[in-house]
């Protein structure tokens, strides 16, 4: 195993949490187990706020009133709480939800941290091994110039052949996907995990932070640091999210898991192989295609999609190079 060289870079970890106090306990002792120490830890407790008022909610109100409680109770100064729970400071209006806590946290460490310290993007039901962060931080040194890392993952296997059945499913869909886009040199061959996802200050500052949505964030953030650099897609270590039927956010994981196992899996096809092919080809035909209009094996998909066949044109007129 490779020793990190140079201990100078800080490791921030941003952690947004909602009705997770079960898990709360064997996240902060992984944590502690880090063979990297200079490390902290932000972690956003979170829900809206009319939540105290609804009946059916209460037992998530009350369950992070306790995360709060025990996150308080934890000695030292490294571990940062950001109360969007408790009356009064939950959630209002439009902006809630996972990726707004995310944006949260993440813009809080901007303010804190050196341009070369690193954030790292994790959930509280995510174990991960000892030197999880110092290989985080190696990957880095030794890829100076990346502006993000997707992180590899696997969600372990369980007692329960149900939920073993529909996270098979949905891992098989993750990776068939990226797997495909890698295939036909797609720029965009990675997986978007919440929970597996690292990069440089330098870079979230850059592009202007992460832009907040209800899900999905990660997917949307990592394309946006796609677009300024590269985003690697191997580390030595993983992590190990868990497998559950969840439905805080309203797509992903658990969401997937919750649909696979009524039988519903449209919303995650397994697209035919040759498809990927067509959009390979495709992309080869994006220099010329800033020199002059030429058929491509799109065509049809665009007309269809845009209501007329002149998006190429319109893109030649705005580009600047």
């Amino acid at each position: 195993m490779k020793q990190v060289k140079d201990k100078s870079a800080k490791i921030y970890v941003a952690l947004p949490t909602m009705n997770e106090m079960e898990n709360m306990e064997s996240f902060i002792e992984y944590y502690k187990s880090q063979d990297y120490n200079n490390v902290e830890l932000f972690i956003c407790v979170n829900q809206p706020d009319d939540w105290w008022g609804k009946e059916e909610k209460i037992h998530i109100c009350e369950n992070n009133l306790q995360t709060l409680d025990y996150l308080k109770s934890i000695p030292g100064n490294t571990i940062h709480i950001l109360d969007r729970c408790s009356k009064g400071n939950g959630w209002t209006g439009k902006k809630f939800g996972v990726g707004q806590a995310r944006k949260v946290l993440m813009d809080e460490i901007a303010k804190n941290a050196a341009d070369n310290d690193i954030i790292i993007s994790i959930d509280a039901d995510t174990d991960f091994n000892p030197n999880y962060f110092s290989s985080i931080v190696e990957n880095f040194q030794e890829h100076p110039k990346a502006v993000a890392l997707s992180i590899p993952y696997y969600h372990p296997l369980n007692e329960d052949p149900s939920a073993n059945r529909q996270i098979l499913h949905y891992e098989i869909y993750m990776r068939y996907y990226a797997l495909n886009l890698w295939r036909i040199k797609s720029p965009y061959s990675f997986t978007a995990v919440g929970s597996a996802m690292a990069l440089p200050v330098w870079s979230y500052k850059t592009i202007d932070g992460i832009t907040p949505h209800k899900s999905g964030e990660d997917f949307y953030f990592l394309q946006k640091l796609r677009k300024y650099g590269v985003v690697l897609s191997w580390n030595r270590e993983k992590v190990y999210p868990a497998a559950r039927f969840s439905d805080r956010v309203f797509f992903g994981t658990g969401p997937a898991m919750i649909k696979g196992n009524q039988g519903d899996w449209s919303s995650y096809p397994i697209y035919p192989y040759r498809l990927f092919d067509k959009l390979g080809d495709f992309f080869n035909f994006f220099p010329k295609l800033f020199e002059s209009e030429i058929e491509t094996p799109l065509d049809d998909f665009i007309s269809e999609t845009f209501g007329h066949d002149g998006i190429w044109q319109q893109f030649r007129q705005n580009s600047k190079t």
